[in-house]
């Protein structure tokens, strides 16, 4: 019993550390994001991103069953063992104890990242007006509209081995931009039970215990390159969802393969258009809007309404929820903050 209590203790020691930790966005920064994590996620990376599959997704499969194993022997314990009251003591001590251990390395391995200095320090302009958003609405319009007049005189990269490899590549810019980025990353890794997921409204996944980011190949193909650059997002350190959107919109903008930009406007105009009200000036704006680009919109929604139900609700609250333990008050709302990012990037470059 004094061994398991010095245990307990100990990893209560060890958690509380943490949590200290987590009110120095600064200390994360400079201490954890830009050295301990580069170095803990890259070494990990240089061996899981040998395999071409997904350890993560294995390990998913293990994890679900070895808690479905502890619960049901654990219950069992309980109701056969003629001291009830020691089983249960034992089973909400060995519950309590997994539980820290699992915040403690999800923590040290990636999960403090969620605690760094967010990436509108690196702008002066911080809180978008309805008016800033409308003028970014026009730019992305006249953008999306000839990208796609010359995505018709050009053979577009549709593959996701190939759009992989390219949205790879394109992160040399995203290290231009935010030196302090630059680590030991690799291409995302195809889900297997991506249909699965697609019920689940999951379009990728990071999993920092792999140090893998996780694509859902069955997603609408015209989305794969932003969501590829999302989950790469996740592997350099960006945790914060709308941190991620805006990184996975500078990676897949500056490309010369033209669906990858394609790809990258699509998304960022739907944020965009998403956060602005329904009036005259939205009307007039989605006007000016090719019609090809509105198929596609119109696409992208169907697709995902026949995958609306039950699971997707519950997915969409593990998700929010998972969010808001994590620093993002927002929950899954978050994901829409990236127009705020856009909109001071594009100031600041003096494009709007």
């Amino acid at each position: 019993m004094k061994s398991k209590i010095v245990f307990l203790l100990t990893i209560i020691f060890i958690a509380s550390i943490i949590k200290i930790i987590t009110n120095s966005k600064n200390f994360v920064e400079n201490f954890y994001s830009r050295l301990i994590y580069k170095n803990i996620s890259g070494n990990i990376n240089k061996a899981t991103s040998l395999l071409p599959f997904s350890i993560a997704e294995i390990l998913l499969f293990i994890f679900i069953i070895a808690i479905l194993l502890f619960i049901i022997l654990n219950i069992k314990n309980i109701i056969l063992m003629p001291n009830k009251l020691k089983s249960t003591f034992n089973f909400l001590y060995s519950l309590i104890c997994i539980l820290i251990i699992i915040y403690i390395v999800f923590m040290s391995v990636w999960g403090l990242n969620y605690y760094r200095l967010p990436l509108s320090e690196n702008y002066s302009y911080k809180k978008a007006t309805t008016e800033d958003v409308y003028n970014l609405s026009e730019y992305m319009i006249k953008e999306i509209n000839k990208i796609e007049a010359e995505m018709q005189y050009q053979n577009s990269v549709t593959n996701y081995q190939a759009i992989n490899r390219i949205v790879e590549s394109e992160y040399n810019n995203i290290f231009n931009e935010f030196p302090f980025l630059n680590m030991k990353y690799s291409k995302t890794k195809p889900i297997n039970i991506s249909k699965i997921f697609l019920y689940l409204n999951i379009t990728g996944i990071y999993s920092p215990f792999t140090s893998e980011a996780n694509v859902n190949i069955k997603s609408p193909n015209i989305t794969l390159p932003f969501i590829i650059a999302h989950e790469m997002a996740h592997q350099i350190g960006i945790a914060y969802e709308d941190e991620a959107n805006f990184i996975a919109f500078l990676a897949t903008s500056q490309s010369e393969e033209l669906f990858i930009k394609y790809s990258a406007y699509f998304e960022g105009l739907l944020y965009i258009l998403y956060s602005l009200p329904r009036n005259e000036k939205y009307s007039y704006l989605i006007s000016n809007l090719n019609e090809n680009t509105k198929n596609d919109i119109r696409e992208y929604y169907n697709f995902w309404n026949q995958y609306q139900g039950k699971a997707s609700k519950v997915s969409a609250k593990v998700n929010d929820t998972y969010l808001k333990a994590n620093n993002q008050n927002d929950g899954i709302k978050s994901y829409s903050r990236v127009v705020n990012l856009l909109v001071a990037y594009h100031k600041d470059k003096g494009i709007i």
